[in-house]
């Protein structure tokens, strides 16, 4: 057996595992000369597997999974009904029944008994031996189909105890357990699927006796049969279908989710708490207050922006139509919570442009990302001022920047050797460009071929471009400047920028 469990868990496992072996052994009592109902048992039999494998005691999971499989092909007429599988059942729901009450203290006895049952049930329906794709094996998508379908039952048994808190407690915890799996990033829509039902669970943690809205409980459905059929695909083809019904349902449950739940964090100046009149009030305020409400708003404003920040890194790069609702969903939510703060402290210069832009953000639109960005990362650097935050509220505007216009090409010019060379424009129109190039090109770069070098017509003369940074060496030195400006503790000079500018713009050179 694996590492115990809290006495809880167990007590609610036991109570659990009983109903349903009750039920199986129902079934059975009540097989006529035609057999057991196949699938009545398999249904039963797969809701005890689950909730032995949600509470770690492999045993009774082990044994419920050979009672499962008979059911089935039971089912299906693969297998018929005879005497000797009767009695095989009979023992093994008796034998889980003693299983059942030795998980408080299991031990070796326990693991022989469920050997030598498991070893009876397999004469009549034989596990058969998955063999995972070469996609699956290579990046932990057996593992990950695993747990997509435990999770799935889980949720399924949620949605029939809707307020059992310790089955709350044992779903998310599995749930949560996937966000330190790296292959579930680089497949979605499984990232989405743990971001939602994390952000489902949480509110229902907090309560004695959890108590799901309808919202909460189209979520944990949509999200059980997006996850059953994720399983199923990621054993078969090596990764979930992004574009499949299910997926599209469950975007639908977590729109209306977050639709339900608005914005939950209002804060309320305490100036507003008091009465128009003069006083005398229980709460004065401070004469030389150690911050001020602009200082405090930096200060709350943080991380806020950060996690804006984060967002909108995520978003650039959102491919999957799951993740990229979600992105749009949460950036929505972030934007709202950070005008929420701003208007608290009376900075309304922030509340305005985010209540422009707020709106904007549901397409992740590049241009309005970038102004997102931008003002984001002032608010994020705790060294930036007021002035700065201001003046760049204004650049962008309660929109998003226009797109760039054309580059206008500057008077030719010779260098030292006589080639020609043309300046590459810098200004505003490149502003985008800085904040959204960066990853694309990397991306970019990636998938194509280093370019052929320019052939010489002139051997008096070197072409320019052999001497300028291009391609992947413009790029890499473009993040090299980036992060030598981003540590120093002034602002860029112009020349600085613009030579970042010229780098990216010579990075999608071919």
């Amino acid at each position: 057996m694996t590492s115990p469990q809290p006495t809880g868990v167990i007590e609610l496992f036991v109570l659990q595992a009983s109903d349903y072996i009750e039920q199986i052994d129902g079934v059975l009592n009540a097989a006529g000369p035609m057999g057991a109902d196949g699938d009545a048992l398999a249904r039963g039999a797969r809701m005890l597997r689950g909730s032995a494998t949600m509470t770690r005691v492999p045993g009774v999971a082990e044994i419920a999974a050979g009672i499962e499989r008979i059911g089935r092909a039971l089912r299906e007429g693969s297998l018929g009904w005879e005497p000797g599988l009767r009695g095989t059942l009979t023992a093994a729901v008796d034998d889980l029944k003693l299983l059942v009450r030795a998980a408080r203290t299991w031990g070796p006895a326990e693991d022989q008994r469920v050997q030598a049952r498991s070893s009876e049930l397999a004469r009549y329906a034989p596990q058969l031996a998955r063999s995972a794709t070469p996609s699956v094996a290579a990046g932990g998508g057996a593992f990950l189909a695993n747990e997509a379908a435990e999770i799935a039952v889980g949720l399924d048994q949620l949605a029939q105890h809707p307020g059992d808190a310790m089955l709350l407690g044992a779903v998310l915890a599995r749930v949560r357990g996937l966000r330190g799996v790296a292959a579930t990033r680089d497949l979605p829509p499984l990232a989405d699927v743990v971001d939602a039902l994390d952000r489902a669970g949480k509110p229902l943690e907090l309560m004695p006796t959890p108590a799901p809205t309808a919202a909460q409980l189209a979520l944990f459905q949509a999200a059980a049969a997006l996850l059953r059929r994720a399983a199923i695909e990621l054993r078969s083809v090596g990764r979930p279908d992004a574009a499949s019904p299910e997926v599209h349902r469950f975007t639908a449950a977590a729109a209306a989710l977050d639709e339900s739940m608005g914005d939950r964090d209002t804060i309320v100046p305490i100036a507003e708490l008091f009465f128009a009149d003069g006083g005398p009030h229980l709460v004065s305020a401070a004469p030389n207050p150690p911050t001020t409400p602009a200082q405090r708003f930096r200060l709350e404003a943080v991380s806020q922006a950060e996690h804006l920040l984060r967002l909108v890194s995520e978003a650039q790069v959102a491919a999957d139509p799951a993740g990229r609702d979600r992105l749009s969903r949460e950036l929505r939510g972030a934007m709202r919570a950070l005008g929420s703060a701003a208007d608290s402290f009376g900075e309304r210069a922030v509340s305005s442009w985010v209540s422009g832009v707020a709106p904007m953000v549901v397409s992740l639109e590049p241009n309005t990302l970038a102004a997102v960005r931008q003002v984001a990362a002032l608010l994020a650097d705790p060294r930036s001022t007021g002035e700065q935050l201001a003046h760049q509220i204004a650049r962008v505007g309660s929109a998003a920047p226009a797109p760039a216009p054309a580059p206008v090409p500057a008077a030719p010019r010779r260098t030292s050797n006589g080639a020609r060379s043309t300046r590459t424009p810098t200004g505003r129109d490149l502003a985008a460009l800085l904040d959204t190039g960066i990853s694309a090109l990397g991306q970019q770069l990636s998938q194509r071929p280093l370019s052929a070098p320019v052939p010489i017509v002139d051997e008096s003369l070197i072409p320019i471009e052999t001497l300028l940074y291009r391609g992947r060496a413009a790029l890499d030195r473009a993040v090299a400047l980036r992060n030598e400006l981003r540590g120093a503790a002034r602002a860029p000079s112009g020349e600085e920028l613009a030579e970042l500018y010229d780098l990216l713009e010579l990075a999608t050179t071919e």
